[in-house]
């Protein structure tokens, strides 16, 4: 089977060049769990390099008959995804394309009216590939399958009963680091855990994983991690979980492995955690092993705001977690969001200076994307604000961070009584806020891994090809700033004037995808 990965056009903007390639991680746990049950694998990264027509053709044309290619889609990678299922059927008129992910689980019916995919796999792909995968190879029925989507033969979406969760996500083998050998990828995470048992209504990850929160055991993460430290030489890494600290147990246990390890001697540990979560009892076990930075979604100063999106959690408690952190000599880390329903630019302002008071040591600010499937998605589209680009192409949470302000991509969606310029000029002096300091400036500039997820070449300075270009982003982002200063309305008119031709409708296509699709009944069970 073939596994291909969409890029994102030109992801971080004007920092592209200085963000590491990462490792298409959805991918690699799927190609592990269907190599353990013999299924030969390979995978295409587009992030690495452009597909095209040859690509496809080479890759495809040696894959067993019935071909099956699978293709991941992100909200902000859906517009490429269609095309390269377009490509794919174009050239191979028989070839068997299944999508799946995040996006395709909200909006199934979208590839597949489209042509773009056979098949949608919703929700947690693992059992429900294989199991296709299984049936198609052998010519098997595999409209029984549970967790998939598809289009009958009088042009009605059909969708079977949702499949259900691996119960022991060890189950799944370690991540296959062989499938990505490519020196320009980013090695330093693991995924100790999925899924996490709150409702925020922006949330996207609810939808492949429901509140179920599983956890990898102790001596699983041990022995990956060790594979990235001895192996990869990872000196650095970053738990991907939703929220690693969810239960206690798990976290002293798996601390105290990594000190008989003595992994943390060789390496340092970040990881991501609602703040309610981040027990005073678990830190002296952080500390002992190497756990450095803790990053928090804190979303929002404002009480109100926390409230509406459903974090059940305060900005209080947010800030009371720094200051444990502080305590115990470990790094913050916050993440926020700009531009949510019925914010005003006092919102805005007053969660910047309660963050820049904390004294954490890096924030990054990002606008808000109201994702298909969420709860936030249903009240920004019934107040009439969203706006979806071409194929969802302008979904992307960084659009006004890493973009000029003067982009011609217009942002998802705009609270009222807010104009575009003002929520991105916002967002561009909030960033700035922060990365105008002298610590934050040397870690961008001569930190092993930069700042976030920005990181520059080892030794720029002496290469005068990387020496040009870094002082060309750093006009590029010092002209964006200046641009941020700019009368709010001389800045709407030039936006205006940029966007003038950019619809605010819909395309026909994801119009189409309002349409009601039909479930299918859960298979019954045969009788013996």
């Amino acid at each position: 089977m073939l596994f291909i990965n969409p890029a994102y056009e030109n992801f971080g903007g004007m920092l592209s060049r200085y963000v590491p390639v990462s490792i298409p991680v959805a991918v690699g746990i799927l190609a592990a769990y269907l190599k353990k049950w013999d299924v030969r694998v390979s995978v295409i990264d587009e992030e690495l390099e452009k597909i095209d027509a040859d690509v496809l053709r080479d890759k495809i044309k040696d894959l067993p008959l019935p071909r099956i290619i699978g293709i991941t889609v992100l909200t902000s990678q859906a517009k490429r995804a269609y095309e390269l299922g377009d490509m794919c059927k174009k050239l191979f008129p028989d070839c068997i394309v299944i999508m799946g992910g995040v996006h395709v689980t909200a909006l199934p019916s979208e590839p597949l009216l489209r042509g773009s995919a056979d098949i949608v796999v919703r929700g947690e792909g693992e059992e429900p590939l294989r199991q296709l995968y299984q049936a198609l190879i052998k010519n098997k029925d595999w409209r029984e399958v549970r967790g998939i989507s598809y289009l009958s033969d009088t042009q009605e979406i059909i969708s079977t009963a949702d499949g259900d969760l691996l119960e022991d996500i060890d189950d799944v083998p370690m991540f296959p680091y062989e499938l990505f050998p490519s020196p320009r990828y980013d090695r330093g995470f693991i995924n100790s855990a999925r899924g996490c048992p709150y409702k925020c209504n922006y949330c996207s990850q609810r939808l492949l994983t429901g509140l179920t929160y599983r956890w990898h055991s102790a001596e699983r993460v041990v022995e990956n991690l060790r594979v990235l430290i001895e192996e990869y030489g990872q000196k650095s890494i970053t738990f991907y979980d939703d929220n690693f600290s969810v239960n206690q147990k798990r976290v002293f246990d798996l601390c105290d492995r990594i000190v008989d390890a003595g992994l943390n001697q060789k390496c340092c540990f970040s990881i991501q955690t609602r703040a309610d979560n981040l027990y005073e009892e678990i830190m002296p076990a952080l500390k002992r092993a190497n756990f450095t930075t803790v990053s928090m979604g804190m979303e929002t100063g404002v009480e109100r705001i926390a409230k509406e999106i459903v974090k059940d959690e305060t900005v209080a408690i947010h800030l009371e977690k720094v200051s444990l952190c502080h305590k115990f000599g470990i790094n913050v880390s916050l993440n926020m969001i700009y531009g949510f329903p019925n914010e005003s630019r006092q919102d805005r302002k007053k969660s910047f200076e309660v963050v820049k008071k904390a004294g954490v040591g890096y924030t990054k600010f990002n606008n808000l994307i109201p994702y298909p499937g969420t709860g936030l998605y249903d009240i920004c589209r019934n107040k009439g604000k969203i706006f979806i680009g071409e194929s969802w192409d302008n979904f992307n949470s960084t659009l006004s961070a890493t973009r000029s302000i003067f982009c011609a991509t217009p942002l998802a969606y705009v609270p009222e009584g807010t104009s575009e310029f003002e929520l991105k000029r916002d967002i561009v002096r909030a960033n700035f806020g922060y990365i105008l300091q002298w610590k934050i400036i040397k870690k961008i500039l001569f930190g092993e891994k930069g700042m976030g997820w920005v990181m520059l070449p080892q030794r720029w300075y002496f290469n005068p090809k990387e020496l040009f270009s870094v002082a060309w982003t750093g006009v590029s982002l010092a002209t964006n700033l200046a641009c941020s200063f700019l009368p709010i309305i001389i800045g709407d008119w030039l936006l205006s004037l940029i966007q003038r031709d950019v619809s605010r409708d819909a395309p026909e296509d994801i119009k189409s995808t309002s349409r009601v699709f039909k479930r299918a009944p859960a298979p019954q069970p045969q009788s013996s």
